[in-house]
């Protein structure tokens, strides 16, 4: 996930594109370098590919972000075609094998798309003209983290648009919503990525 700082002397974003192959060497470059780093320091890193005022495509130094997200200032000298993240180490709580929304919207919102590796190894690339985020190549085709678990999150489909991107990470979007603490009796069960069910809530108490 990132986040965009706008700076103010930026060369304006050049429309979104269909992906070339020099984007895409120079994103599978970067983010290959940025991999085994990512998953030491448990952080992900970002920065944008563009053209500088030579008509080179280039990428913009790395940021380091946190955990779960990347903040990085649009660099002056680049007319910025995509954006490039990684997402971190692997980690149970945190589902990073896929682009997550705001992946998306940010890129969408820029202009820009976007190119997106994973702890399990994936290239995807974020499409903002369809709003598809595809992968490029599967498992291990970057490097991967020791403590990736093939399969931990279900199954990685190949491609993603928008709106089955919130479905898989599990957005609501109905009108109608249901509180779990309330008055009446209830029992919640979650269903686990590995197809086992656990009682989570039951009689007005949670169970864990």
């Amino acid at each position: 996930m990132r986040v965009f700082i706008l700076a103010i002397a930026v060369i304006c974003a050049l429309p979104a594109t269909a992906q070339d192959a020099d984007e895409l060497r120079i994103a599978r470059e970067v983010l290959t370098r940025l991999q085994d780093q990512s998953f030491d320091k448990k952080r992900e890193y970002c920065g944008y590919i563009g053209y500088d005022e030579n008509g080179r495509l280039k990428a913009s130094d790395p940021i380091a972000g946190t955990l779960d997200g990347c903040s990085a200032a649009f660099p002056r000298n680049l007319a910025i075609t995509a954006s490039y993240h990684t997402h971190g180490d692997f980690d149970q709580g945190y589902f990073n094998e896929v682009p997550s929304t705001i992946d998306m919207e940010g890129d969408k919102e820029f202009y820009m798309n976007g190119y997106v590796a994973t702890p399990g190894g994936r290239l995807w690339y974020i499409d903002t003209q369809i709003m598809v985020a595809r992968q490029l190549c599967g498992i291990s085709c970057l490097p991967s983290s020791n403590r990736f678990e093939k399969g931990a999150k279900g199954e990685i489909a190949q491609s993603y648009s928008y709106e089955e991107l919130k479905e898989k990470l599990g957005f609501n979007d109905s009108a109608l919503h249901w509180d779990i603490i309330n008055t009446e009796a209830k029992v919640v069960t979650a269903h686990l990525v590995s197809g086992e069910e656990k009682i989570i809530y039951k009689d007005g108490m949670f169970t864990i």
